[in-house]
């Protein structure tokens, strides 16, 4: 199936919110038989920040690359004032498999997506068979972020903030230009989600969204913890902290890369995702 987007009404609450959902793959004629993967990006971002890394994750299978909510072309919901939270964005995303007639998964998650994609698995164990957490947000913010990366403008207002988080999140020289920065912020200036963003990032830095080690301890789906070896967002030893605290983790690094592996390293990404979630059980 080629790529497309489909706007889904999800139940949420008392009423439906849209949810959008890239709806791709699998490529290959002959693929086997295998639970769709679900890919949830990272803050501030969409569906689209699988665009490099989508022709290998699908080659395989069916892949749903989430919009979450307030983010890309989901809803923003106004009204829900102090519970826009990890908890929302995730009980979102299990609404929209409902409809698409979805009830088992591999699930990843990058950086913000990985917060989410916990969050799923401690309340909904029977959904996922595997999970990938790429870079991921979950922790404590003390335990999780640097002191530099503590203060970055996660959620941009303009191109100095776009450039000082791209210097920090990327760590590929190609990427990591002020040309590369403007178009971010012209991008992300067009959006009207930055309310929703602040308060989604005000709630995690509280630390009440974030699982404990006993939380963690409970989650038992096999699992891939991938960390970009110069990530300075959460550096590698959150990574390790993450893995130990799983009972079926394992880590792996991608070396020459940052925050952001599907788009710093697509292929080397691609590859690891795919060989994790093809290997025997």
């Amino acid at each position: 199936m080629l790529p497309r987007v489909r706007k889904l009404a999800v139940p949420l609450g008392s009423s439906s919110v849209a949810v959008a959902v890239q709806d791709a793959g699998p490529f290959s004629k002959n693929a086997p038989a295998a639970p769709p993967l679900v890919l949830l990006h990272g803050v501030g971002a969409d569906h689209n920040e699988w665009a490099l890394s989508l022709a290998l994750l699908a080659r395989s299978r069916r892949t749903l690359g989430f919009d979450l909510l307030g983010h890309g072309s989901s809803a923003r919901p106004i009204g829900s004032d102090g519970d826009f939270r990890i908890r929302l964005l995730a009980d979102a995303v299990v609404q929209g498999l409902h409809v698409l007639d979805v009830h088992r998964i591999d699930l990843l998650g990058h950086s913000l997506g990985g917060m989410v994609a916990l969050d799923l698995a401690r309340r909904f164990p029977r959904l996922i068979r595997r999970l990938v957490l790429v870079d991921a947000a979950g922790l404590h913010p003390r335990v999780a972020l640097t002191p530099v990366s503590a203060s970055l403008p996660f959620a941009p207002h303009g191109f100095h903030d776009s450039q000082r988080l791209l210097k920090t999140s990327i760590n590929t020289p190609l990427l990591n230009n002020a040309l590369v920065a403007l178009g971010a912020a012209v991008y992300k200036g067009r959006r009207t989600n930055r309310p929703q963003l602040m308060k989604l990032l005000a709630a995690i830095a509280s630390g009440d969204d974030c699982l404990t080690r006993r939380d963690l301890s409970r989650i038992r789906q096999k699992t891939l913890v991938l960390w970009g070896d110069g990530d300075r967002v959460f550096p590698v030893a959150t990574g390790r902290r993450l893995a130990e605290a799983l009972p079926h983790a394992r880590l792996e690094i991608l070396p020459r890369c940052g925050h952001v592996p599907p788009t710093e390293r697509p292929v080397a990404f691609g590859r690891r995702v795919t060989a994790f979630l093809a290997a025997p059980d």
